[in-house]
């Protein structure tokens, strides 16, 4: 069952959040309050994706030693969500269910959502093109996204991604988005958090029980598109030209998005010169 949204704590703003396209819901923790704050700067600025038709909205937990800022930033900027959850690894799959679960209950139907990670670099440019090219398919039911096939389940008890055979039977997972990011339609949201809240999570990771197991009790697919997502050696040249929409940048994130964002809107400014110079 997914717990109860906190009344005091919504303080965002449905014409900052909701979007014609989409809305990118960025998993983040109370302590990443300068994480969060130069995706704003950089790829989430607002006055970037509101002409592109897509927003950016943060997910957080509760962490008391945090709370005072979190406060301030969510009544400042009205994008955050904060649901009634610590911050723990192991709640992670309830924690994402129900940010999900508010987008939709805030914004209504949408044509898509992305649920990304505060360490992701978001190429939202080359994102409005996927979704654009997606526009058709709104109502398919699949998860785009990196996808995992064949992924073993860790029985060794030292594992961060430890899981009884008790808990879970099955020998291999279902195959299952990379968290770092996907992307989802209202129809697949409504199916998933159908399930939802009538089971509890099977598995620890987020990524495994909502886009493995869940999407497989509800008949939801996966449409590969790896060549969309980088990790920590992507190059910015790659993300510049649109090659790469998702690139996982790990520890220090915050440094690199405004090296890359930097990058991204020189060659853009550079490219549009040569555009108009051969006119």
């Amino acid at each position: 069952m997914l717990p109860q949204f906190l009344p005091n704590a919504s303080r965002f703003r449905p014409s900052r959040v909701c979007a014609p396209i989409a809305t990118i819901l960025v998993n983040s923790a109370p302590r990443h309050v300068h994480r969060r704050q130069v995706i704003r700067e950089t790829w989430g600025h607002p006055a970037v994706t509101k002409t592109l038709g897509i927003t950016v909205a943060f997910g957080i937990g509760r962490d008391p030693t945090f709370q005072r800022p979190v406060d301030w930033e969510a009544e400042t900027f009205g994008d955050v969500y904060q649901l009634p959850l610590n911050d723990e690894y192991k709640l992670l799959p309830q924690k994402i269910l129900t940010l999900l679960q508010m987008a939709s209950a805030t914004c209504g139907p949408v044509s898509f959502l992305i649920k990304t990670d505060d360490d992701v670099f978001v190429n939202v440019y080359a994102l409005k093109e996927l979704l654009e090219d997606l526009k058709d398919k709104s109502q398919e039911r699949n998860f785009w996204c990196l996808v995992w096939e064949g992924m073993p389940v860790i029985r060794t008890n030292h594992s961060k991604w430890y899981l009884s055979q008790e808990k879970y039977g099955e020998s291999i997972y279902p195959n299952y988005c990379s968290g770092s990011a996907y992307i989802i339609n209202s129809v697949v949201l409504d199916a998933i958090l159908g399930l939802s809240n009538r089971t509890s999570p099977d598995v620890p990771a987020e990524d495994v029980h909502i886009t493995g197991v869940l999407a497989r009790r509800a008949g939801v697919g996966h449409v590969q598109i790896s060549n969309r997502y980088a990790f920590a050696s992507t190059s910015e040249e790659r993300i510049a030209s649109g090659q790469t929409i998702f690139a996982h940048l790990g520890p220090g994130a915050e440094d690199k998005v405004e090296q890359i964002w930097n990058y991204l809107i020189q060659k853009r400014r550079l490219l549009r010169n040569e555009s108009l110079g051969g006119l």
